[in-house]
């Protein structure tokens, strides 16, 4: 688990935006165990998550792991705000989703996604996957990858 040592000490804080509460579970679940330095927190809806945005989160947010089918603004939503808005474009967004669908990986990458994850259903992929975002992301920084290196897969 080298990728997992070398992001703990990369990143402070994470934000999960997930109305799930099985997804949330699984993937505190991860966090706790696998990057115990790493501060995540979790919104249920995407009102909740820009409001955590713009307000003073401490330390503030490295990643957002951001779900499409959310409650009161969906993860599209929650995207359009984020990339319009100048204090919070530069975040990196990681698309987090049950779709696999080529149109909703190609609709996030023209609205300015940093990464598309679809959430896989076994723990040591989600593991895999995590690892390999956050070390994609800390590559790139707000950069957005080429389409081909956009969907993250194992």
């Amino acid at each position: 688990m080298q990728q997992g040592i070398m992001t703990q000490k990369t990143y402070k804080h994470i934000l999960l935006a997930d109305d799930d509460p099985d997804d949330c579970d699984f993937f505190s679940e991860v966090f706790n165990e696998n990057f115990p330095e790493v501060k995540l927190s979790i919104s249920n809806d995407g009102a909740a998550l820009i409001n955590l945005l713009e307000g003073p989160p401490n330390p503030e947010a490295d990643l957002i792991f951001l779900d499409l089918n959310m409650p009161i603004l969906s993860g599209a939503e929650c995207l359009e705000k984020i990339r319009s808005s100048l204090e919070l474009k530069n975040h990196i967004v990681i698309i987090f989703s049950t779709s696999s669908s080529p149109s909703d990986i190609e609709k996030m990458y023209a609205m300015g996604a940093n990464y598309f994850i679809t959430k896989p259903v076994e723990y040591q992929h989600l593991v895999k996957l995590i690892s390999k975002a956050m070390s994609l992301a800390a590559e790139t920084h707000t950069k957005q990858p080429s389409f081909e290196n956009f969907n993250i897969t194992i």
